[in-house]
């Protein structure tokens, strides 16, 4: 990435976001103290700060405080972000050992959406971008590892929303047979799996991630259906799977803590 010099007015600003959000309401005086930061810069970058909705002014007490919209930051790191760092480093171990590409995901708006994949490094992958596409719920492996983990309320509520999101799966997505048939299926098998269901050609297996409530999202390995079965691969790399699957959930607590 290309080298730019930094912005010292948001390096100021950030800095006392920062002090804030350590010591709790604060005089502009005691901002500027703590922060190194001469006075009337300070009370100029936090008019702005109060400006944009991340500072408010008590007047009573002369104290600025952060404001819930500080919150909403770390909200969106926590739900996206965070999940990602969390998984690449297992992902690449996994690729080391297994070589066939792999994609983490998470339930969104009826789909299971890839946050993130090794695809691009697989030498057996003839797919290079597969962030941000989406995987069926019903069909997919990752799909029927996640519902599989899920309750059975948080279950019957994933479906609804595909039912109502993805025409193309609505039929399944509403068939209970279909559903309690591969949910008792990935029970048994210790792992979900799907034979060219989402793609022609491509198999897969796929275990769930623990995280916020009883999953996080699944994790799986993508392999041609010529060159084996589930079973066959489930021998083969299921543990490393899981393994790498435990490592995302410790780091995503880790990173929650």
């Amino acid at each position: 990435m290309t080298t730019h010099r930094s912005v010292r007015a948001l390096s100021r600003g950030l800095a006392l976001i920062g002090e804030l959000n350590t010591s709790g309401p604060s005089s502009a005086q005691q901002l500027a103290a703590k922060s190194g930061i001469n006075r009337t810069t300070c009370y100029r970058l936090l008019q702005t700060l109060q400006q944009e909705g991340y500072v408010t002014f008590d007047e009573g007490s002369a104290l600025f405080g952060l404001t819930p919209q500080v919150r909403r930051l770390s909200e969106g790191l926590s739900t996206q972000d965070l999940s990602r760092q969390a998984a690449l480093p297992p992902m690449f171990s996994l690729l080391e050992q297994v070589s066939w590409p792999s994609d983490f995901a998470v339930f969104e708006l009826g789909w299971m959406m890839i946050r993130e994949s090794t695809h691009s490094f697989s030498p057996f992958s003839v797919h290079r971008s597969m962030v941000g596409l989406g995987r069926s719920l019903v069909r997919s492996a990752l799909g029927r590892a996640v519902l599989t983990a899920a309750t059975p309320a948080q279950r019957r509520e994933m479906l609804e929303i595909s039912a109502s999101l993805v025409p193309e799966d609505a039929a399944l997505a509403r068939d209970r047979r279909y559903v309690n048939r591969f949910v008792a299926r990935t029970k048994s098998d210790g792992y979900a799996s799907s034979i060219g269901e989402t793609e022609q050609g491509i198999s897969a297996i796929a275990v769930p991630i623990g995280g916020v409530g009883p999953v996080l999202g699944s994790l799986n390995i993508v392999f041609f259906t010529s060159a084996m079965t589930p079973q066959v691969a489930a021998r083969r790399y299921l543990r490393s799977l899981k393994q790498a699957a435990h490592d995302i959930e410790r780091r995503w607590r880790t990173a929650q803590s």
